[in-house]
């Protein structure tokens, strides 16, 4: 059983399990880039042939970073990053951290980076002070012991610089998984208020189905600026949270200034007349003389008096091109392809006329719907902790060096003989700088 763990161990610790996740998320990532994510299934179909659109939606290509598969591959990638971590770590810990040999170990005089050996014809307890010293001038304080007839000093500095790459290997797991847990408990969607009404519907994107949010928002108001050629200028919605009827937030959202809330953000991106505007418009019938004050909807098609004709009103505008309020008419009349025209407030222009007849608006109330994009990520807090942890690692690794050194001072009948030993994780001629310095000064010619 315990060969198995150990197997199982070593395979998702792998670094060639590693290339593969790494390329299998890379080409798929492209894909994801290639086929366009969270349209509306109409509009794939309209896209792709039948074959194609069931086969990729059978393998949730449309929505693929949520999609069943991927989210396994990022698993895979944060188990094979947590077991190479663990083993990293465990390596770092002993070797360096806590190294298993004491002070006094013998091997490093023969297995390290840096070693020399020198004699001297001073006395050993003044080699140790000029010893002590110097390594405190050099690293830091030593520990110093002694063993039969030797002496031992030992000093180091910037061993914490070793856990950088542990703390990278961190980052990237915390990414991972800010990234897993946005895939599944996260969302993103749209919703539509109408002026003064209430909604907690949220559509998600690229999907029929709907999610109901555990509070409502309330649509206060719409309001929408104009440049003077009768492009929007800026449009806001000033919005309302609701708890259990009782209002407990209220603030604007324009484009690019969202509103958070409880780890929600609610972004501006569209907005539009409501089906519930109503408009009162004057037909007048230039055959007979007879005029008919007619109310209508948005996109609603209204019998002409008669006529075997029908009026629809398919926009509004609150200035259309400097003459005031008007709407775009289209009328429909049987055998004869249909025909739009702007009609104009009473007194703001002259009357559009169409076929037999003429029109004017006489009167409107109108409404606005606003157009939010709805997010919610509750493992973006783990993403930027990934971040720091990464910053952290690189400041670790490039700014900062584990340096070691080992004196070992055994007497002699006259003097005594000095044994240096040294190993640094980079910057290896400072460390060589620093080992000259000590050898000249112990050394008496």
């Amino acid at each position: 059983m315990i060969n198995k763990l150990s197997i199982i161990y070593r395979a998702f610790g792998s670094a060639k399990l590693a290339i593969f996740l790494f390329f299998a998320l890379a080409v798929t990532s492209i894909m994801g880039t290639v086929v366009p994510q969270g349209l509306s299934p109409e509009k794939y179909q309209s896209l792709y042939s039948p074959g194609l659109y069931s086969l990729l939606d059978y393998f949730d290509i449309f929505d693929m970073f949520h999609s069943w598969w991927f989210t396994v591959l990022l698993g895979l990638l944060a188990v094979n990053l947590i077991v190479c971590t663990v083993t990293q770590f465990r390596r770092i810990y002993s070797v360096y951290l806590v190294p298993r040999g004491g002070v006094d170990d013998d091997t490093v005089f023969r297995s390290s980076q840096f070693k020399k050996s020198f004699r001297s014809d001073k006395g050993t307890s003044e080699i140790e002070e000029q010893s002590k010293k110097l390594l405190k001038s050099l690293i830091g304080r030593p520990v110093f012991v002694r063993r039969g007839g030797s002496s031992y000093l030992f000093a180091e500095k910037g061993k914490y610089s070793r856990l950088g790459v542990v703390f990278v290997h961190l980052s990237v797991l915390f990414i991972l998984g800010g990234s897993l847990i946005a895939a599944i408990w996260g969302f993103d969607g749209r919703m539509t208020i109408v002026e003064g009404e209430t909604s907690n519907r949220v559509f998600l994107s690229g999907e029929r189905r709907a999610v109901m949010l555990n509070f409502d928002i309330r649509c206060n108001d719409f309001t929408v600026d104009f440049y003077e050629r009768g492009v929007p200028k800026e449009y806001r919605s000033d919005l309302s949270i609701l708890e259990k009827g009782k209002e407990v937030l209220s603030a604007p959202v324009r484009v690019n200034h969202p509103l958070r809330y409880r780890g929600f953000k609610f972004y501006q991106t569209t907005y539009g007349v409501a089906q519930k505007s109503s408009f009162l418009v004057k037909v007048r019938n230039n055959r007979t003389g007879e005029e008919t004050p007619m109310k209508m909807g948005m996109m609603e098609k209204v019998p002409l008096p008669g006529a075997e004709a029908q009026l629809a009103i398919g926009e509004f505008s609150l200035d259309y091109q400097g003459h005031g309020p008007a709407v775009l008419g289209v009328l429909f009349e049987e055998g004869k392809p249909h025909r739009m025209f702007w009609i104009f407030h009473e007194g703001a222009g002259d009357a559009s006329a169409a076929g037999d007849f003429t029109f004017t608006l006489k009167d409107f109330k109108r409404y606005y719907y606003t157009g939010l994009r709805v997010t919610k990520n509750p493992g973006m807090p783990l993403v930027w902790d990934g971040f720091l942890l990464v910053m952290v690692g690189f400041i670790l690794h490039l700014f900062f060096a584990h340096e070691r050194i080992w004196v070992r001072i055994s007497g002699l009948k006259e003097g005594c003989e000095i044994s240096i030993a040294a190993g640094s994780s980079k910057r290896k001629e400072v460390l060589e700088k620093k080992l000259h310095e000590l050898s000249v000064l112990s050394h008496s010619s």
